[in-house]
């Protein structure tokens, strides 16, 4: 056993930093890396994963892979136990390593063997092509490696990481990523006229769908109610679309006028977290449950006036009532229409924002005990 061992993914972004002409350090890599020639050679390889994998004769990486296993004399395999038929198979020391060191933390195989680097007592861990990018690497994996390496640096072993998990702006110091203040006027203003335009061929769509309420009430013959049908999606379509844009429009406000108090107080300086997106977002996301409710409700109702105005005489001053009842109803589903859309495009533009946010932060100030990087939340709302 050398002073250093070399620890090598398979992740291409890093790995061909390591030289393998060296001669001066142990090399370690991971599964079928030999077998399938991604490295010319290697004094250990790690297959930690069940019997059931590794005997897989339709391996993804290398369908030879336990042939290789079987038959191959040099190179040492360390796995979770030792087995007849490889040669070369070492048993895993797992329960000698957490009793030593109280740590039962092993996510990857990566953190095995850094865990088993500590437990040989390496001088040296240098680790190349582990980067930890797939989103279970990232969310589930990534945490053991660094706290394997913590404790190789706790025990005095140099560790020399060439990964770039690592390459990020200092907490707190620097690297922050914000929404440009401009932002908000530019949506506002991009925004504004949409609603405007749209606004005005609404009011007409309302009109058009009370004639054609008024028709069906006359009528209500399979034509009259198809066209009241066609009429009603069409104005609720165009209502929620006004409110899409109304609630986005609002929030760019909201945050404008935040801004300019933060501005105002903190000499021209103003910032916002991704937290507040994230919360604003979720709030919004429960209005719009609450509302959306209600208009389901309303739009039962609705349909029972419409069911009884088909009953009425036509003429009578019961169809009238039913009639006038039908309006008013309609009128409170299209304002419930239009706020359900207030609340989605509201709580949408705080996605947004977020979006932006992940696309710019790397990992710095308050933006990561914020779970910056995590995988983005998903939009709750359809």
């Amino acid at each position: 056993m050398k002073d250093t061992v070399a620890i090598i993914g398979s992740h291409p972004k890093t790995r061909n930093d390591f030289d393998f002409n060296r001669n001066d350090c142990d090399v370690w890599v991971f599964n079928e890396c030999i077998s399938n020639n991604t490295f010319p050679y290697a004094d250990i390889v790690f297959q930690m994963h069940l019997e059931a994998i590794w005997r897989n004769p339709e391996n993804r990486n290398d369908k030879g892979h336990v042939k290789w296993l079987k038959e191959q004399t040099d190179t040492r395999v360390v796995m979770q136990d030792k087995y007849s038929d490889v040669p070369m198979s070492e048993r895993f020391p797992l329960e000698e390593i957490v009793e030593h060191f109280k740590i039962s933390y092993f996510t990857s195989s990566v953190a095995y063997a850094l865990a088993l680097a500590c437990y040989w007592g390496y001088k040296r861990i240098e680790l190349y092509g582990v980067e930890m990018e797939t989103n279970t690497e990232y969310q589930y994996q990534r945490d053991g490696v660094t706290l394997w390496l913590g404790v190789a640096l706790g025990l005095g072993i140099d560790v020399d990481a060439h990964i770039t998990i690592f390459d990020q702006p200092l907490y707190g110091y620097e690297g922050e990523a914000t929404i440009p203040y401009e932002k908000f006027d530019e949506r506002i203003n991009e925004l504004v006229p949409q609603a405007k335009e749209l606004a005005g061929k609404y009011k007409a769509m309302v009109l058009d769908f009370y004639k054609a309420v008024d028709i069906f009430a006359a009528n209500s013959g399979t034509r009259e109610e198809q066209a009241l049908y066609a009429q009603s999606d069409k104005v609720r379509k165009a209502g929620a679309e006004i409110g899409l844009l109304d609630g986005r429009i609002q929030e760019n406000q909201r945050y404008k006028k935040k801004a300019d108090t933060m501005r105002d107080e903190a000499r021209g300086e103003f910032m916002f977290s991704r937290q507040e997106f994230e919360s604003a977002a979720k709030g919004l996301t429960d209005k719009y449950g609450e509302v959306n409710t209600s208009f389901i409700s309303v739009s039962t109702t609705l349909q029972h006036i419409h069911d009884n105005i088909k009953r009425a005489a036509k003429g009578s001053p019961k169809r009238k009532k039913m009639t006038e009842a039908f309006k008013a109803q309609a009128h409170k589903q299209l304002e419930l229409n239009n706020l359900v859309a207030v609340y989605q495009g509201a709580a949408q533009e705080n996605y947004d924002y977020m979006a932006y946010l992940d696309k710019h932060i790397r990992a710095a100030g308050g933006a990561k005990s914020e779970v910056v990087l995590l995988e983005r939340m998903k939009n709750g709302i359809s």
